[in-house]
């Protein structure tokens, strides 16, 4: 039996119809996956900009001194066994990091003060007998340039800074056989200056800790009263003393 013509082309028109299809799926089939390109990690906004601002602190701290033994001199004549003692005392200092230098570079503004003591016992040199006793009081006014390393967490640091000290010889007693008795008190302000070297840590968000040693240097000259309040002759102490401070601070 004879199949139609209709029946055949039917089939024919059916085949082709399926064959662009199956191209079409194994085309996409063999087609290469696009590889996936990883996103680079996101800085948060607070944390670059906690790293590109200024850094500003206050901190305040107890300090104690150890003085280098220096003599007393009225008027240029020395007292070869004056006995300088160390004090305690404290201080505050307010300060800042620029973010230009990348906070290596800082400046600060410090006041502290300390206190202390001057012994010479009487002694007789050259047909003259001397003797010195008075308390010593420094106030001191400083400004410090600081160089750091600005770790995350341990921050060492060196310095140099200058400034005015206000040294006030207290229950004052100089008694000089050739010149005579000084008593009264005297006050005189003179440049300073110190060197620096210290160590900070940060314990908090916002707290730190520090120790630091200052080497700090005043030369000191004071105009005197005798017993009847008359103008007396002046007296010095060239101060050089090595200081050991710590204390705490916060910085924003």
């Amino acid at each position: 039996m004879n199949t139609p013509s209709w029946v055949l082309a039917a089939g024919i028109l059916t085949v082709l119809s399926l064959h662009p299809a199956a191209s079409k799926a194994s085309a996409a089939d063999a087609a290469p996956t696009a590889p996936t390109v990883a996103k680079p990690p996101t800085v948060a906004p607070e944390a670059k900009q906690d790293g590109e601002k200024t850094e500003w602190y206050v901190s305040i701290y107890l300090q104690g001194s150890r003085p280098l033994n220096r003599p007393v001199r009225l008027q240029e004549d020395p007292f070869a066994n004056t006995d300088v003692q160390g004090g305690l005392g404290g201080g505050l200092k307010v300060g800042f990091f620029p973010a230009f230098t990348g906070r290596f570079v800082g400046l600060e503004a410090e006041l502290s003060g300390l206190d202390g003591k001057v012994n010479a016992p009487t002694a007789t040199t050259g047909g003259v007998t001397r003797s010195a006793n008075f308390r010593l009081q420094s106030i001191n006014a400083m400004a410090n340039v600081l160089l750091r390393y600005p770790g995350e967490v341990i921050q060492p640091y060196i310095g140099v800074g200058a400034g005015l000290s206000g040294g006030f010889a207290r229950d004052l007693n100089l008694q000089h056989t050739s010149i005579g008795t000084v008593h009264e008190n005297a006050a005189d302000g003179a440049f300073a200056y110190q060197f620096i070297g210290g160590l900070r840590a940060n314990v908090g968000e916002r707290l730190f800790l520090f120790t630091e040693y200052k080497y700090f240097v005043a030369n000191y000259q004071w105009e005197s009263e005798f017993a009847n309040g008359s103008r007396g002759p002046s007296f010095t102490l060239n101060s050089r003393m090595h200081v050991i401070a710590g204390g705490l601070g916060f910085h924003f």
